[in-house]
């Protein structure tokens, strides 16, 4: 192969190639793959997160709180933050509560984020300091979730737990910049060279692609891409378009961060039982029936999970954001959450434009629906490896065995690409492949794919997620040259 200023000039090719060049790089034998692209991560929070209490390896309530305690004792000041926090690994299934926390320290706010990133327990400091009280209604789309008396219980869902989260302290743009720094690094070192950024907007939009820019330029190892939230350019609080575009034209080197559309969710999290399924929860009775969804798809069945927005403004802020020129990038696991999505592209116009992300739940219809609209669609393998245990416990043997039905999707001919959704999963790209290659025990292997089509997954279709086909994960001539080199 050979490169000129970072790009294909002489695709990779077994034919001795008689040119002479400023420097030669032998591989030793081994395979040269174009870089892995990430279509589907949290780039910065990845970078915070190292900072935070990591309760990935706590089995148990005590072991949980012991953990929490000690942090306590060593880092006294500030909020005590914590990520990977999983009630599924405990012999009940029932949460810690903000008791359990206050027994720790009630003078001090004490927050848990579950390993979903859709729930989260707080103590009864963390409340206050976020305006909570026991009058505060639910939110639309979340809930401050309260024992058989009333009182809340410290657990918070959704957009309760987004406003638990908005009352911690915002990193300054250097914090942003080292995290960037951090997370790119880690990521590289896997052999990723481009990630996509699902949140973008997470704390201010205008720090964040200001902070993105400069650690591009301090030598950041993968080129970002960046899906901004809805709300932070089209909400009430919003930039604005005029403003967001502004920003968009004033990034200097677009070859290594650069904005790709607009973010919204439609459900949560299997994990935390707020992905709008059709049917219920393991021990649990759904909650209403739902009449009709589209002409295509009339079910009268329960339905259980979260829906962060009724249909039909979903389906608004949707069109808004196509309106403008985005392709819009949707979270939806449940089938119920997912029908509503397709609704959403559909009304579009455009619907082939856009993005579905995650899809755990997808039945046949769904499936041949999906070959219509001709959206892209992003999974997650390396999900089963990580939560097989949670999903069992929540929908059930049989009903979570057949989740991620990639082959499936291939088979149908829709635009599939493979991601992490890192910080929620280590996010090493080649478990990901090892998963959806072999699904892991428990999930049926008919969704198995080829090794050839899990690599591609992670390269030529994550470009084409972000709508850059033809620009980088192939190493064809003209690409860019990000490349790795494995066994």
């Amino acid at each position: 192969m050979v490169v000129e200023e970072g790009r294909v000039l002489v695709a990779p090719t077994s034919s001795p190639l008689n040119v002479e060049a400023d420097e030669v790089l032998d591989c030793g034998g081994k395979v040269l793959y174009p870089g892995f692209i990430d279509s589907h991560c949290h780039i910065l929070p990845s970078g915070l997160d190292l900072l935070k209490l990591d309760l990935r390896n706590c089995a148990t309530r005590s072991e949980i709180l012991d953990g929490v305690a000690s942090r306590h004792r060593s880092h006294p000041d500030g909020w005590l933050l914590a990520i990977q926090y999983d009630h599924n690994k405990f012999a009940d299934g029932v949460h810690v509560t903000r008791d359990d926390l206050d027994k720790i320290s009630s003078a001090r706010p004490i927050l848990l984020r579950h390993y979903n990133g859709h729930c989260s327990v707080a103590n009864s400091e963390a409340l206050r300091l976020a305006g909570v009280t026991e009058s505060t209604p639910d939110p639309e789309g979340g809930e401050f979730v309260r024992d058989v008396s009333g009182r809340m219980n410290g657990v918070v869902l959704e957009d309760a737990h987004e406003i638990l989260w908005r009352a911690t302290p915002a990193p300054a743009l250097d914090d942003m910049i080292e995290a960037i720094l951090r997370a790119g690094e880690k990521m590289s070192d896997l052999g990723i060279t481009c990630a996509s950024d699902m949140m973008t907007g997470l704390f201010d939009i205008e720090t964040e692609l200001k902070a993105y820019q400069i650690a591009s330029s301090k030598g950041c190892r993968i080129r970002t891409r960046h899906y901004v939230q809805w709300k932070e350019v089209f909400g009430p609080k919003g930039v604005g378009l005029e403003r967001f575009r502004e920003l968009e034209a004033g990034i200097e080197d677009k070859d290594r961060v650069k904005v790709c559309g607009i973010k919204l969710f439609a459900d949560g999290a299997i994990g935390s039982a707020t992905a709008a399924i059709y049917g219920s929860y393991s021990g649990q009775p759904a909650k209403g029936p739902v009449i009709s969804l589209n002409a295509v798809n009339t079910r009268q069945e329960g339905t259980s999970g979260q829906l962060i927005y009724a249909p039909e403004k979903l389906k608004a802020m949707t069109m808004t954001a196509s309106d403008a020129g985005y392709q819009v990038a949707i979270h939806a696991i449940g089938d119920y959450a997912i029908d509503l999505v397709m609704d959403a592209f559909e009304a579009t116009g455009v619907p082939s434009r856009h993005r579905l992300e995650h899809a755990m739940l997808l039945s046949d219809d769904q499936i041949a629906r999906l070959q219509t609209l001709d959206c892209f669609m992003t999974f997650q393998p390396e999900f089963l490896l990580r939560f097989g245990h949670v999903y069992r416990r929540q929908l059930g043997e049989e009903r979570a065995s057949s989740l991620n039905r990639v082959r499936s999707c291939l088979d149908a001919g829709l635009k599939v690409s493979l991601s992490s959704d890192r910080p929620i999963v280590p996010g090493d790209p080649m478990d990901g492949v090892r998963s959806a290659v072999s699904r892991p025990e428990g999930f049926v292997a008919s969704e198995n794919i080829t090794l050839a089509e899990a690599i591609r997954g992670y390269t030529v279709a994550g470009a084409e997620a972000n709508g850059e086909a033809g620009v980088m994960g192939s190493l064809a001539v003209g690409e860019f040259a990000d490349f790795r080199l494995g066994s």
